[in-house]
């Protein structure tokens, strides 16, 4: 099997539990699949399961072990994705006071705010 990596822009649904907070999301995503087209459906379909809307496909590739340094943070997502077949990982940013989506990124902590979530093809977020 091929590991596709893609960048989504979300936004939380109501559902979401982060709707409250949460203005949006860059969500990486490492999915296994025979085809990318299968992958980006799964990618998708695993950021609406935990109550998030996809926006926009923002980027795509195949990815192997070569693509990561022994010490890039991402190789850690790629590997867990070789053992659970999906990983996902949600880098959000905060509404601003009015509870409209905050454009600036400036005062984003990306160590506070980056929400990790590995799963496997089945295994919804609670």
């Amino acid at each position: 099997m091929t590991m596709y990596f893609f960048t989504f822009l979300a936004t939380p649904t109501p559902d979401a539990k982060e709707f409250a907070d949460t203005a949006g999301a860059y969500v990486h995503c490492w999915i296994q699949a025979e085809e990318r087209a299968e992958a980006e459906q799964r990618a998708s379909g695993l950021i609406h399961d935990y109550g998030w809307s996809v926006e926009a496909l923002e980027e795509g590739s195949t990815v192997t072990g070569d693509t990561y340094s022994e010490e890039d943070e991402d190789r850690e997502f790629y590997e867990e994705a070789l053992m659970e077949g999906a990983v996902l990982v949600f880098n959000t940013w905060p509404r601003d006071e009015e509870g409209a989506a905050d454009g600036e990124e400036e005062d984003w902590d990306e160590e506070e705010d980056e929400e990790e979530e590995g799963t496997g093809a089945d295994t919804p977020r609670s």
